[in-house]
């Protein structure tokens, strides 16, 4: 959770940067925009160099918006569940709402129904690809903060006899049910792109942070009307949505566990882990930041280690805990109660299939052809990396535990 949250802040530092940005369509309006926008992104906000090992020096902007980020979140975490719980609450309020005027606002535009054609459409031939199973996997895993503790310290929060069940179902659905919202919003602006330039889905739907970061400024540099608007909305929206998960897994998945591993007080673990946080990821705001952040250590610690960290939960939790008795526990505090079922798919089905799709990511793809093509070493890191986090962790949790501080 703390290496995945140095990295994510960053790319919520861009979503400031662009913020700003926006204001003027800094990179172009209409064609210029159209042209300019891959250009402003890899070029004027995160000074890409030509590879990982030129990491070169931070960038004033992103070093600002990094340092700006970790303030909010220790403003927010200070406090703990008190303040965490009201602020979540207004937070995911107002994103909803500008999701919804983004939604509206993209369904409306001429070409949108080719954008959610492309989005609806099932192609089930895709269900044999291997690269759809692993990236399925692993982003869900990282939307619902799974294998990182984060769920743990918030379960943990719950009343004794709070309904387990129905818990687990309600953030199951609503973080589904704002992905496919978003997704109307996404793909409404991907076919009112591909008619007002007249190109393909695959040249317009970019992969990775392209589809927000390039895809959507040409967009906004498109639009009829309101474009400083819509462009400010749409990375507010982003931020916000982005300022929710990274507290959360500020907290859940790092202060929390070390105020109950450790006995520390929350408010010096919060100003301790913050600032560390902040200092790794000045890192990631220089020329080489997106090779080595969202690139090589999001594949080390957001697929793999996720991935490898649910498998092991599954098999302790199934085998050693039991399942069984699990299940009876949840289901004597929850109106509604899963069968025997649970405890086959977590004893078996759910570790055979992470560790499926680990094996096909390493052995089929990152090792034999080096992750992204990049130099040997370079994909060689993201082993170091994964090894080095799984036996940390293993060593922490041997370590003696103190009980909370406060």
């Amino acid at each position: 959770a703390f290496l995945i949250t140095t990295y994510y802040t960053v790319v919520m530092a861009w979503t400031l940067r662009y913020m700003v940005a926006a204001t003027t369509i800094e990179w172009g309006m209409g064609a210029a925009g159209a042209e300019g926008a891959g250009d402003f992104f890899f070029g004027t906000v995160l000074g890409l160099s030509g590879g990982p090992g030129e990491i070169g020096a931070p960038l004033p902007a992103l070093l600002i918006g990094l340092a700006v980020v970790w303030g909010i979140i220790l403003l927010v975490v200070h406090k703990g569940t008190a303040v965490i719980g009201p602020v979540s609450q207004v937070v995911m309020i107002v994103a909803w709402t500008f999701l919804g005027i983004l939604v509206v606002r993209g369904v409306t535009l001429i070409g949108a129904a080719q954008g959610l054609n492309f989005y609806l459409e099932t192609d089930w031939s895709k269900l044999a690809s291997g690269d759809v199973w692993f990236a399925a996997f692993s982003q869900i895993a990282f939307t619902l903060s799974l294998g990182m503790a984060g769920m743990f310290a918030y379960g943990s929060f719950i009343k004794s006899r709070g309904d387990v069940n129905n818990n687990a179902l309600i953030t199951g659905f609503g973080n589904c049910a704002t992905s496919f919202l978003a997704g109307f919003a996404v793909f409404s602006i991907v076919g009112f792109l591909m008619q007002s330039l007249s190109i393909g889905v695959e040249e317009v739907a970019s992969k990775s942070v392209g589809l927000a970061f390039i895809t959507w400024p040409v967009a906004v540099s498109m639009l009829p009307a309101a474009n400083a608007f819509f462009g400010v909305i749409f990375f507010l929206c982003l931020f916000l949505l982005g300022l929710s998960s990274a507290y959360f897994l500020a907290y859940g998945g790092v202060i929390s566990p070390l105020m109950d591993k450790f006995g520390w007080s929350r408010g010096k673990t919060a100003v301790g882990v913050c600032v560390i946080g902040f200092l790794i990821g000045i890192l990631f705001t220089t020329n080489g930041g997106l090779y080595w952040g969202p690139d090589i250590l999001d594949r080390a610690v957001a697929f793999y280690g996720l991935l490898i960290t649910g498998a092991l939960t599954c098999l302790v939790v199934g085998w050693v805990f039991p399942a069984s008795r699990l299940r009876e526990y949840v289901n004597g505090t929850s109106d509604f109660h899963i069968g025997p079922w649970f405890d086959v798919m977590v004893k078996v089905v759910i570790p055979a299939a992470l560790l499926f799709v680990v094996v096909y990511g390493g052995f089929m793809q990152d090792i034999p052809n080096s992750y992204s093509g990049y130099p040997r070493w370079a994909s060689n890191a993201i082993w170091g990396v994964l090894i080095a986090t799984l036996v940390f962790s293993f060593i922490m949790g041997k370590m003696k535990t103190r009980g909370r501080g406060d």
